[in-house]
Order: C-alpha cells, then sequence, then structure tokens
C-alpha cells in the first residue's frame, strides 16, 4: 500500500514543483534589474562623494599655498609673554608650517615679545635672541616646518 501512495505522491511533488519554477525564474530577474538599479545608484553617490572629496582637498592645498607664501610678506603686530613653545606653534598653525621639537625636552624661560609691523621671520629670530642657551629655533622653509632644537 505504500508503494501505491508513493508514486502519487512523487507525482504531485514534482507537478507543484515544476508549477512554482517559472514564477521564481520570472521573480529573480525583477529582483536582479532592481539590484542593478540600486548597485548603480550607490555608485554615484560615492563618486559624487569622491569628486567632492578631491575638490575639498584641492581647496585646502590652495589654502595651504597662500598661508605658506604670506609667511615671506606678511607683518605682524605681537604683545606677548610666556613660553616660546605656544608662540611658536602658533605661528607654525597660522603660517601652515609644522612645528618639531628636537631633543630632550626642558622648560624654557619666558619670553617678552612686543613688536608693531615686523615680519615673522624678525619675530621667529627675536624668539631665538630671546631663549639664547637654551634652544635654537630654525625655520626650513624648504621643508615648511619651524623647529625648535634643545641645547
Amino acid at each position: 500500500m505504500s508503494k501505491k501512495l508513493a508514486i502519487p505522491l512523487s507525482l504531485l511533488t514534482t507537478l507543484i514543483l515544476s508549477g512554482c519554477a517559472p514564477a521564481v525564474l520570472k521573480n529573480t530577474s525583477e529582483t536582479s534589474d532592481f539590484a542593478d538599479r540600486m548597485i548603480a545608484d550607490k555608485v554615484a553617490i560615492a563618486a559624487n562623494a569622491q569628486r567632492d572629496y578631491t575638490a575639498l582637498l584641492n581647496n585646502d592645498k590652495a589654502v595651504l599655498g597662500r598661508k605658506q607664501a604670506s609667511l615671506g610678506s606678511d607683518y605682524v603686530d605681537i604683545d606677548y609673554i610666556g613660553v616660546p613653545q605656544e608662540l611658536l606653534q602658533t605661528f607654525a598653525y597660522r603660517y601652515g608650517y609644522r612645528y618639531i621639537e628636537i631633543g630632550k625636552r626642558r622648560t624654557l624661560k619666558n619670553i617678552n615679545i612686543k613688536v608693531k609691523n615686523m615680519s615673522p621671520q624678525e619675530v621667529l629670530r627675536n624668539i631665538g635672541y630671546q631663549i639664547d642657551k637654551g634652544a635654537d629655533v630654525t625655520l626650513d622653509q624648504k621643508q615648511k616646518t619651524i623647529r625648535l632644537s634643545y641645547k
């Protein structure tokens, strides 16, 4: 009796599965088209973001170039009393230079800078004179760095 039921049951299962097959192919086709559109949309968004990022980097490079160029033509007014490291860091940031300290860090004596209409190079030279025995101040325009070398 189980053999008699097995044949119709397998035939019925085959018919049910074969009836579902064309609908799955159609549904897979629609899903594939939808996925392709979604991927294309996301790729377009990513491409626009990449273009915006590149434009932002180019703008930053242009601003940095202008800042670095102004070191030679700028004139500053400064009234400062304090440790030289802070003033050197401020100069480095303002003119797009890197600030580097070399050697064993130690406390330097306070400096007193009060100038009007002076070039930044002269201010850096003045800082170097005031911390004479503690460290050297070096402006490297090729590498775009302001270096404080402890003695």
